[in-house]
């Protein structure tokens, strides 16, 4: 089923963020798409258990306009063998598509808060008869220890690890927290070789926990979400992380969805004015960026 696959991404994000945000409106929207929802899906010869009470991330699967462009390139960097770290995922789509490019010999580690969607994925694992992915409940910070989860009722892929007025809207309920260098340590991971992360603004305080495995690997690859208001709302400073990020060596390339490009970023300035909250950047970082995907 890909009713809207056609759209191009900014599109389909205009119509989610702009014109269905009125209440009303995206109640009445939102039940209209979970009657389309189906229990599983097929992508990418992956069999994925939908959640049907999630009218943005599974409905969107379901309406065949879901990080189209994100998860091409996802897949063109994996390898058999490898060792792939999803961080925020969610019901799985990347961590299934990784075991399944990774084979037997491959590691994928899922890390994913919310015990819903983590209830989800193992669901899809089971059905797809994986044996090289992991699910680890938790989410990912610049601390061990506990923190709290503010889950977002109407979209199951926008619950956050900050407050920033969360507190009063949100139900909150208790997580683990975990640094990416601890948890690999106790993974066992011999390296890392390709990230994926998508925290809703927590990738600043995820990086910070992180040294580690950049200077361990540096041949690693990420695909992230950069969300400079998400970034500003948990308290980080998204002009520093780019600062970071260059830093560490890595080249920035922004994926552009409408024209299936992935397009190099010489001047941080270009996603730092992208501030509004609707606009949610993904970038590809590399530290051999002549090695085009």
């Amino acid at each position: 089923m890909k009713l809207l696959g056609w759209l191009p991404p900014s599109v389909s994000e205009f119509t989610y963020t702009v014109l269905l945000r009125p209440r009303p409106l995206r109640a009445t929207a939102q039940a209209m798409i979970k009657r389309l929802i189906p229990e599983s899906l097929e992508i990418e010869g992956v069999r994925l258990v939908l959640n049907p009470d999630d009218a943005v991330l599974s409905g969107a699967l379901a309406l065949g306009c879901y990080e189209r462009l994100e998860l091409q390139v996802f897949k063109r960097l994996l390898r058999p063998g490898m060792c792939v770290l999803d961080v925020g995922a969610n019901i799985g789509l990347f961590s299934t598509v990784a075991a399944a490019s990774v084979g037997p010999e491959g590691r994928v580690v899922a890390i994913e808060p919310d015990a819903t969607n983590c209830g989800f994925l193992r669901q899809s694992i089971e059905r797809n008869r994986f044996t090289n992915l992991t699910v680890v409940q938790c989410a990912l910070s610049n601390r061990t220890g506990t923190g709290e989860l503010f889950l977002c009722p109407d979209n199951k892929a926008d619950h956050r690890i900050y407050g920033a007025g969360a507190r009063t809207t949100r139900e909150a309920v208790p997580i683990p927290l975990t640094t990416m260098d601890a948890l690999v340590r106790e993974q066992g991971l011999p390296r890392v070789d390709v990230i994926k992360m998508d925290i809703q603004g927590a990738e600043a305080l995820a990086f910070e926990g992180m040294g580690e495995v950049l200077r361990a690997n540096p041949d690693i690859v990420i695909l992230m979400e950069f969300w400079p208001w998400g970034l500003s709302q948990a308290g980080s400073d998204p002009g520093a992380l780019l600062r970071g990020i260059r830093r560490w060596g890595f080249g920035v390339s922004d994926l552009d969805g409408d024209h299936g490009q992935v397009v190099p970023v010489p001047d941080d300035g270009v996603l730092l004015r992208r501030n509004l909250e609707r606009h949610h950047n993904d970038l590809l970082l590399r530290r051999n960026p002549q090695k085009e995907t």
